[in-house]
Formats: structure tokens, C-alpha cells, sequence
């Protein structure tokens, strides 16, 4: 995968002692600093000549504040879950760009402070919980799909407020006049999988996009090649704290380790298709049997192309 340049820089300290810290060179009037603390955790610091407002810790992340001497101050944020570096670098990146060409202090520190409330509840648990394949390729898909589609055709309020993520909502995404549900399946694959009646099941038309796609090796990288990616592209559209807020609360419910954000993949496909009355689905309506409480079915992929937008 595509590597950052505070992934890189990270592979120079490495092998160097803790404690040691490297700066980075940006424009802006406090001193920015990639390190290892002395306990060993990757450590993204601030230099200022004033104190800056305080800040919590939280599970993941170990924030250290104080002054080293006269008009010198440090914030420092340590991560303390190794498996989530991938995250950390996409939150370091961020952090970075918020003070990039400030010139008076405050008003950067202020701004490190708002840019760490926003991304707070990426660090406030640690999720350990095993992703099936399907799992992970869907979250992929519904990350996929946001980007390339969502927040090119409507504003950002719209596509991530419409954006359930984690929440047990029907449709991925629901807007007042129309909805979308996202399946992601392998490039080979024939069926699709419709899990429930209410998947399809609206008194609005709606959308079902069907994305297939190829996992691929570590090697591969381009513009959408895996969740990291997605997540970092995201988040520099979005140009509201408000909404990257509300978006970094829904992701933060998944698992985001390294090992699963980093996996790539290479889109072949994403169709578009009209769901409505003529659309063969099954419906609350196409149940006559009040016993039956559960209904599950497949699609043949390749028999909705009368239905392809």
C-alpha cells in the first residue's frame, strides 16, 4: 500500500532509541515533531512558546502536556494501541493540516485542540473484534461508494448524515426522496445476497448498487485501494468539523486494526440499478404466512441488466 510520509519518516526511528523524535518540516508556527517516547509508543508531538489548552487522554491515546523550559511547551500524543498505527498516521496527518500556515500561536493551538475533539472517539476503545471477509469487504464497499459517488453528487451534510454505518438501519443510505443499499461481492461471484424483506422493501424507489472487486497483495495501491485510503480521502472532503465528527463516530464503531484497513482491493465494478415495482424482489406484501418471521434470497447478478442505471 501507498505509505505516508509519517509512515515513512516512523521506518527511519525505528531502529533508534526511544525517546528520539524527528521534525517536521511545515510552515506554521509551532514546532512538529514525529518521535518514540521512552516507553516506546509512537508519539506525534507540538512545540509552542505558550502553554496550550488542556487535553484528556483517552484509552488509546496517552496525552502528555507540560514545559521543558522557559517558552517551551510540548503536547504530545502517544498511541498506546501498536495495531492501529495506520489510523494514528491518518490522524497525525490531519492535526498537521490544521495548523499548517498559522502564524500566531494561540490560534493554532486552539486548532489542535478542536481537531482532537473531533477525532477523540477514534481512540476512546479498543476493538479487537475478528472481521469475517464479507464484513470487512462491505465497510469497504460503503466507503467506496461515499466517496465516489455520494459526496460528488450531494453536499457533505447529505452524504454523511444519509450514511448509516454501524447502526441497524435497512438501507446504507437513506435520503427523504430516494435510498441506497450497497452489496459487495468478489469479481466472480454470481449471486447476491438479500439478507431481509426490508432491504429492498420501501414505498419510495430506491437504488441497489452491486460493487465487484478483487483482493488483491500488498504491492497494490491507487486512489481506492483499501479502507485506510478511503478514510483519508474522505476525511479532506469533508472541510466541516461538524460532519467529519458525526462521520468519524460511525467508522469508529468498526474495527479499525491495521491488518484489516490495510487490505486492498481493486474495484472491477459498481452498477447502479432501479428498484421499484418491477424490480424482482420480495416484499412484507409477497408473504401471505404470518408464521414465517425470517426471509433470505439471492439475486442473479447477471439477470438484472434491464434494471441497470
Amino acid at each position: 500500500m501507498m505509505m505516508t510520509r509519517l509512515e515513512q519518516l516512523y521506518q527511519t526511528l525505528v531502529e533508534s532509541s526511544k525517546g528520539n523524535q524527528k521534525k517536521i518540516p511545515i510552515t506554521s508556527c509551532l514546532g512538529v515533531y514525529l518521535g518514540i517516547s521512552t516507553e516506546g509508543y509512537i508519539r506525534l508531538s507540538f512545540m509552542s512558546s505558550i502553554p496550550a489548552p488542556k487535553l484528556d487522554s483517552t484509552k488509546l491515546l496517552k496525552i502528555t502536556q507540560g514545559q521543558e523550559e522557559q517558552d517551551v511547551y510540548w503536547t504530545s500524543f502517544d498511541l498506546i494501541q501498536e495495531d492501529a498505527k495506520v489510523v494514528f498516521f491518518t490522524f497525525c496527518e490531519d492535526m498537521i493540516r490544521s495548523i499548517t500556515d498559522i502564524k500566531e500561536e494561540m490560534i493554532a493551538l486552539t486548532s489542535i485542540k478542536k481537531r482532537y475533539v473531533t477525532w477523540k472517539s477514534m481512540f476512546v476503545k479498543a476493538n479487537n473484534t475478528q472481521l469475517s471477509r464479507e464484513v470487512l469487504q462491505g465497510l469497504y464497499g460503503e466507503l467506496y461508494f461515499l466517496k465516489n459517488y455520494m459526496l460528488k453528487k450531494y453536499d457533505v451534510k447529505t452524504a454523511i448524515c444519509s450514511w448509516s454505518g454501524p447502526n441497524s438501519t435497512s438501507k446504507d443510505f437513506s435520503l427523504s426522496d430516494n435510498w441506497f443499499e450497497i452489496k459487495t461481492i468478489g469479481n466472480n461471484v454470481q449471486n447476491v445476497h438479500i439478507s431481509s424483506l426490508t432491504q429492498l422493501s420501501s414505498s419510495i424507489d430506491g437504488r441497489l448498487v452491486i460493487i465487484k472487486l478483487e483482493e488483491m497483495s500488498d504491492e497494490f495501491n491507487n486512489d481506492n485501494s483499501n479502507i485506510s485510503v478511503l478514510l483519508t480521502q474522505i476525511i479532506e472532503q469533508l472541510h466541516d468539523e461538524k460532519y467529519e465528527e458525526l462521520f468519524l463516530s460511525k467508522i469508529s464503531n468498526f474495527c479499525l486494526q491495521d491488518e484489516y484497513i490495510s487490505r486492498n482491493y481493486d474495484v472491477k465494478s459498481m452498477n447502479i440499478y432501479l428498484v421499484n415495482n418491477k424490480f424482482p424482489r420480495l416484499t412484507e406484501k409477497d408473504i401471505s404466512y404470518p408464521e414465517i418471521s425470517e426471509v433470505k434470497y439471492a439475486l442473479l447478478v447477471n439477470s438484472l441488466e434491464q434494471y441497470k442505471e
